[in-house]
């Protein structure tokens, strides 16, 4: 299908402007089989956007527009009066929500709870129980639309969350995308394309059998990680549903696996707020570049480590030593080590000898004197914790020369990933590639303190 997908996200690209996101989303969700929902001010296309994606579908559309006056008959169908006959309260489906292949409803979060939460096994089990009997809905994906989220009183926490794909539509930003949306006329519509029913099944069915890389894997575990310690929550039930989506992502791009270039798709199903959106985002970059770790957590575990052994190894000096050929007070071990590599040679001075011409020594003779006549011993020993920083030093730097190996082997991989995926923008495929050459400069100072963590752990006794 990657073809036919190619075409639609063109010819619609071409009528909304600024909506790649919010057009791969509702792309990706109808092959998923998955709920999208779109958040945004009124007048940003939401609605039309929504039913031209649906019109794509080759199958059943259902819409309605959503207000709290609605009653279920508009939604499901009314009544059979000739079941009524029968005691048997089942409802004329025809037509109606529960009849339909893709469905729209606008405005969703306006009508009453208690009707939404009627939603929640058509949209997860695909169930609706019409009369005495559970019958199962052909419905792919559902389409809502809201100005808003629900208030948090209206208890509608889980049929929020099943939309599983989300996007936050914002008016038009660049002017000359705006001048072409306001006076040009843009070629209306869907191209042409339509996607049937079968093909939709039959990637989905073809999805179960793509298998997943191992860095996607590692991408996908750290990410967990990291939104949970920033208090982003996403449950086991999104977490498996997230998993069939990049395969269907895979499979509908004919791809036989799951490559680090799918997971950017995480960024529209792994936030909850959409404050949170951008955190998101950034971090799903960082580990796509990283090849599942990450850079942001291996540097402020890096800098822990080394502040903790500066605390450990940097001693004040039991008196004030001078440097003779500048002048400078050097108040503990650590000014005193990074002053003599900067300026090796230079002959420090010691007040408290009597004889002028002992009072003038070269850095190894100032240590010794520290040592043996004023027992102060240069090298710290932190109640026998080597060990304990030696571990953390040499898992600190596997983990630096795994994402420095990563990025050393893989950027030409990654970028033909990224040019061949029909589910990645043109800006998403930009900014990783941009921030590439960015982090391996970033890898590089991190592999520089790492280094300073080895030379600090010499002077840490045993």
């Amino acid at each position: 299908m990657q073809e036919e997908i190619a075409r639609a996200r063109s010819a619609l690209e071409r009528t909304f402007k600024e909506r790649s996101d919010e057009i791969i989303c509702s792309l990706l969700a109808t092959c998923a089989g998955e709920h999208v929902l779109f958040l945004g001010p009124p007048g940003t296309a939401k609605s039309q956007l929504a039913r031209s994606v649906c019109e794509a579908v080759d199958g059943n559309f259902f819409y309605y527009l959503m207000t709290r006056f609605t009653t279920p008959e508009e939604v499901f169908g009314p009544l059979s009066l000739k079941a009524l006959q029968e005691d048997d309260f089942r409802r004329k489906i025809d037509g109606y929500l529960p009849a339909a292949h893709v469905a729209f409803l606008d405005e969703i979060f306006k009508s009453s709870s208690s009707i939404l939460n009627s939603f929640l096994t058509i949209l997860n089990e695909r169930k609706f129980h019409n009369g005495r009997e559970a019958i199962d809905v052909p419905l792919i994906a559902a389409f809502g639309a809201s100005n808003e989220l629900p208030d948090a009183e209206d208890n509608l926490e889980a049929l929020y969350d099943r939309f599983l794909l989300r996007c936050v539509v914002s008016p038009i930003q660049d002017e000359d995308n705006f001048r072409e949306m306001l006076f040009e006329d843009g070629v209306q519509g869907k191209g042409g394309v339509r996607l049937t029913v079968d093909q939709i099944r039959e990637v989905q069915s073809n999805a179960q059998a793509v298998g997943i890389d191992d860095n996607v894997q590692r991408i996908i575990l750290r990410a967990r990680k990291e939104l949970a310690q920033k208090g982003i929550v996403v449950s086991d039930r999104r977490w498996k549903k997230i998993v069939n989506v990049l395969r269907v992502a895979a499979a509908a791009a004919g791809r036989s696996r799951v490559d680090r270039s799918m997971a950017i798709l995480l960024k529209h199903m792994a936030w909850d707020r959409p404050e949170q959106r951008e955190y998101v985002r950034s971090l799903l970059v960082d580990l796509i570049i990283s090849g599942g770790e990450s850079l942001e957590k291996l540097a402020r575990d890096a800098g822990d480590l080394h502040r903790l052994l500066l605390r450990e190894t940097d001693r004040p000096f039991p008196y004030q030593v001078r440097c003779y050929d500048c002048n400078e007070v050097l108040g503990s071990s650590r000014i005193l080590a990074t002053h003599e590599k900067e300026h090796p040679g230079h002959r420090f001075f010691d007040p408290h000898r009597t004889s002028l011409s002992l009072r003038y020594m070269g850095y190894d003779h100032l240590l010794s004197v520290l040592k043996d006549e004023y027992r102060w011993d240069f090298v710290y020993n932190p109640a026998g914790k080597k060990r304990e920083y030696q571990m953390e030093y040499r898992s600190l730097k596997e983990r630096y020369e795994t994402i420095a190996g990563t990025m050393a082997r893989e950027m030409g991989q990654l970028t033909r990933q990224l040019a061949d995926n029909v589910w990645v923008s043109d800006r998403d495929s930009s900014d990783i590639l941009r921030q590439y050459e960015a982090q391996i400069r970033r890898t590089g100072r991190i592999g520089e303190v790492i280094r300073s963590i080895e030379i600090m752990l010499d002077r840490v006794s045993d």
